[in-house]
């Protein structure tokens, strides 16, 4: 359905403090500055902090996959995977099986980095978890994911 043909557009807008994009533009922004004095030192920023604990829980992983995972557009994938192998914490490894396919795989300084990664959305969670009950953090995390697969894909929208 495109931007126009909406059935929400009769809605009346929204004051920008109650806007989903600007309430997960905020929630996103206060999580950078506060992850900043931890990762920053270990030259890490919360994509590649959020790749590492991907690839630590899931395991190597194609660049498509961590593409598909992380929301973001191949060209910042590419990016943020080069930094990363250049400071030490993923490996880029073609395919035996299909040499177009690059596998990621987390380096033993990765693997290391990963549970500093971890404690830090812990720290989070933790953070979140001493206002909500359990129940509400369920809710949260099932309206958060409708509200992701909602959303148009890329070149949707037409203004």
């Amino acid at each position: 359905m495109s931007y126009e043909t909406s059935k929400h557009l009769t809605r009346p807008r929204r004051p920008l403090e109650q806007r989903v994009s600007f309430l997960t533009h905020r929630i996103n922004a206060r999580l950078q500055q506060l992850s900043s004095p931890i990762l920053g030192p270990l030259k890490l920023d919360l994509y590649s902090s959020r790749i590492i604990f991907a690839l630590a829980e899931r395991g190597p992983m194609k660049v498509g996959q961590l593409v598909d995972l992380m929301a973001l557009p191949q060209s910042t994938m590419s990016h943020q995977l080069k930094r990363m192998e250049k400071d030490g914490y993923v490996q880029r490894n073609r395919s035996d099986l299909d040499n177009r396919t690059v596998v990621i795989t987390l380096s033993e300084k990765g693997e290391a980095v990963s549970e500093t990664c971890n404690r830090w959305s812990d720290q989070v969670m933790a953070s979140i978890s001493d206002d909500l009950s359990d129940a509400e953090i369920e809710l949260l995390s099932a309206l958060l994911q409708r509200v992701f697969e909602s959303l148009p894909k890329e070149g949707d929208f037409k203004l």
